[in-house]
C-alpha cells in the first residue's frame, strides 16, 4: 500500500533522478516545458474570451468554450505535472524560466482585431506546430518527466481542428482575407526558422543527445508547418 509519505518520497526521487542521470540542466530544460506550457494556456484561455462575442455562429461560439475549458485543464496537469516531479509550483521562480518570444507573440494576437492572424497565430502555428510537436516527442520518449502530454496532445488536436474549420470558412467568404493569410503565413515561416535556430537552438540539440526528441526534430517541425498551413491552402517554402 503507498502512503502519502511514500508518495511523497517516490515523486522527490523523479526530480533527484533527472538531476542524477541527466544534470541541472535537464531540470532547467524541463521545468522551462512546464513553464511555458501553463502560462499560453492562460493567455489562450483569455485570447479564447476575447472573440467569443465576435463569433455569430452557435457552433463557433462553442469551439471557442470547449478550446478555453480544455485549457484550463491542461493548465491544472501542467501545474501537477511539476508537483509529481517532486517540486512544489509555488515555492519557485518562474520568471527565469518564461521564455519572452513566447508571451510577445500572445500579446501580439491578443490585441489583434484580424481573426485570420489569430486562426493561423494560434490554432495552426503556437498550438499545431510549435506546441504539437513538443507534446509528441516529450510525451513518448519521457512520459514518466512529462506528465499527461500525450492526452493533451490528443486535445490539441481538437484545436487545430477548430481553427482549420474555421479559418477555411472565413477565406472562403472572403478574398481579401487569403491575401493577409498568405502573408501571414510567411511571417510564422521566419519566425519558425529564427526561433528554431535561434533561441531554442542550444536546448534542442542538447535534447537530443540525451533522447528527449528525436535527431529529426527541427526537421520533423517544419514539415508539420507545411503540413498544417496546407490544410487551410497557404503552403508556402
Amino acid at each position: 500500500m503507498t502512503t502519502p509519505s511514500t508518495a511523497t518520497n517516490q515523486q522527490a526521487s523523479l526530480k533527484q533522478e533527472i538531476i542524477d542521470t541527466y544534470g541541472r540542466e535537464a531540470w532547467d530544460l524541463i521545468l522551462t516545458v512546464y513553464v511555458n506550457f501553463y502560462y499560453s494556456e492562460l493567455e489562450i484561455i483569455d485570447l479564447c474570451a476575447r472573440w467569443l462575442p465576435r463569433r455569430t455562429s452557435l457552433k463557433e461560439k462553442n469551439y471557442l468554450i470547449r478550446h478555453a475549458a480544455d485549457e484550463v485543464v491542461h493548465a491544472r496537469l501542467f501545474r501537477e505535472g511539476v508537483e509529481r516531479l517532486g517540486q512544489q509550483w509555488r515555492s519557485f521562480d518562474h520568471e527565469p524560466y518564461r521564455i519572452d518570444d513566447i508571451g510577445d507573440r500572445f500579446a501580439k494576437l491578443f490585441y489583434s482585431d484580424d481573426e485570420v492572424e489569430v486562426l493561423i497565430g494560434l490554432n495552426l502555428y503556437a498550438e499545431g506546430v510549435l506546441a504539437m510537436e513538443e507534446l509528441y516527442q516529450l510525451g513518448r520518449s519521457r512520459s514518466r518527466y512529462f506528465y499527461e502530454f500525450e492526452r493533451i496532445e490528443r486535445e490539441e488536436r481538437r484545436h487545430v481542428a477548430f481553427g482549420i474549420t474555421v479559418a477555411n470558412r472565413v477565406l472562403e467568404e472572403n478574398a481579401e482575407a487569403r491575401k493577409r493569410a498568405v502573408e501571414h503565413c510567411k511571417w510564422y515561416r521566419e519566425h519558425l526558422e529564427d526561433y528554431l535556430g535561434g533561441q531554442l537552438k542550444e536546448s534542442i540539440g542538447w535534447a537530443m543527445e540525451v533522447g528527449f526528441v528525436s535527431n529529426d526534430y527541427v526537421e520533423r517541425t517544419r514539415q508539420r508547418f507545411t503540413d498544417v498551413m496546407s490544410k487551410i491552402g497557404i503552403e508556402e517554402n
